[in-house]
């Protein structure tokens, strides 16, 4: 059955020096020859200067540009009309498809049908969502590594190798009368190993990747340290207020942050005091200890003139179930002072002037590289949590074949593989549900 021919308005809302209808579906192209009086197809692949009609008026004049079925980006016969960026035009261009029998796409329809037509794999459709939501370099580059097939790449490479140790492993099971030598177990576990510690440094790189949702870091600390001030200069702008009066900052305040290509979430926090009997004050010191908890890492900033054992109280209580970096602020005004020992157990100490900036682009790294290390595949790799789950899957059934594998006639342990190997079905889409294209697509705008 032939899909209809869908359109949608793929530019963003409102006006603009241009924007784009696209049309996919086999009527595609006989729709726009109506729309511009054409008897002439046009030519597949060039951008055709056109007069745009509705009835026998004159709407606009725009390029269009013909994709024939197995040439364009969603596989069909396809074609997109770069008209003037008015609101009215482009709606009225997409009513004119639909008066000529075209439908509304649904959100991302025209990437669920690329992927059903084999254009792209369903790790790489999604990629397409993630690339036009990336608002960072890392975001972005990671995006595009797997819309091009990065992924996808280790995937088949990991196919081909659990296959190969299935078929080893089934050889003497399948042909029981043929002299065929077993799988050595010393080799077998070696490969199995190895493949399982790659599965498992990717659902990690899933379970650490913040491409999907901002990293959040928590800025904790004593009262008047300078958290505000801090949070100022690591953002270049001034986002809370700041005043020498201790307990300023009442409640906890979101700020996005681009560390390094990486998008994340500074939450400034109320300063730590427990000596109080201000409801409002233990109430806001509650707040920051949630605030603390429920982040990926803590800045922890503590006031430099101060002694160190002044901060020995407040580093207990935070513990160290959270990665913590440690910035003494006002390093300006001791600057000959030497660094405190007694807090590198805290965590990685950095000296900081939130009020001359100096510290600050170091403190930004460490914090960025403290979330995704340099080397770690998330910081490469678009791993999202629905990849990270069947990657654990995947390295489960690999942890219960090198278990069964030295005590097993091959039997047990081929099970295991191939239970392996269709764990990693679903994330290029080998085998998919209604219900998970569903989900996946509903992500994305209406128009791509």
């Amino acid at each position: 059955m032939t899909e209809p021919t869908i359109v949608a308005i793929a530019t963003p809302p409102g006006r603009g020096a241009l924007g784009v209808v696209r049309l996919s579906g086999s009527d595609a192209h006989a729709i726009v020859l109506r729309l511009t009086k054409r008897s002439a197809a046009f030519k597949p692949r060039y951008a055709t200067l056109a007069t745009l009609f509705d009835g026998n008026d004159s709407l606009d004049e725009g390029l269009v540009t013909f994709f024939p079925a197995g040439a364009s980006y969603s596989g069909e016969e396809s074609v997109e009309i770069s008209a003037h960026g008015s609101p009215y035009i482009l709606e009225r261009l997409v009513a004119l498809c639909l008066e000529n029998g075209a439908r509304s796409a649904r959100p991302g329809e025209f990437t669920q049908r690329a992927f059903l037509n084999s254009r792209l794999d369903l790790s790489q459709a999604e990629a397409v969502c993630d690339l036009i939501a990336a608002r960072t370099k890392l975001g972005a580059a990671a995006a595009f590594d797997r819309l091009e097939g990065g992924l996808s790449r280790r995937i088949a490479g990991m196919r081909t190798e659990i296959l190969e140790l299935t078929a080893l492993v089934e050889a003497n099971l399948d042909h029981p009368d043929e002299d065929i030598p077993p799988l050595p177990d010393a080799e077998g576990l070696k490969r199995i190993n190895t493949l399982r510690e790659q599965v498992q440094a990717l659902a990690a790189a899933g379970s650490r990747s913040h491409l999907e949702a901002s990293a959040r870091v928590a800025i904790v600390g004593s009262v008047n340290a300078g958290k505000s001030s801090l949070l100022n200069a690591l953002l270049g702008r001034d986002r809370a207020i700041v005043s020498k009066t201790p307990g300023t900052t009442r409640d906890t305040l979101d700020a996005p942050i681009d560390l390094g290509g990486l998008d994340a979430a500074l939450i400034d926090t109320a300063g730590l005091r427990t000596d109080t009997d201000d409801p409002i004050e233990r109430e806001g010191h509650a707040r920051s200890l949630r605030a603390l908890r429920g982040a990926d890492l803590g800045l922890v900033v503590l006031d430099r003139t101060l002694a160190p054992q002044h901060h020995r109280g407040l580093l207990e209580e935070l513990g160290r179930d959270k990665p913590l970096i440690v910035a003494l602020n006002k390093s300006d005004l001791h600057p000959a002072r030497t660094m405190p020992q007694d807090l590198n157990h805290a965590g990685t100490v950095v000296e900081v002037s939130a009020l001359s900036g100096n510290g600050v682009d170091r403190l930004g790294s460490l914090l960025r590289d403290a979330v995704v290390p340099p080397d770690s595949d998330a910081g490469r790799l678009a791993v999202t949590a629905r990849h990270a789950a069947a990657f654990e899957r995947c390295a489960l059934e690999l942890d219960n074949a090198y278990k069964m594998l030295p005590q097993d006639s091959g039997e047990r342990t081929a099970l295991h593989l191939r239970a392996a190997l269709d764990a990693l079905d679903p994330i290029d889409g080998l085998t998919t549900t209604d219900d998970l294209l569903g989900t996946i697509f509903s992500r994305f705008c209406v128009g791509k």
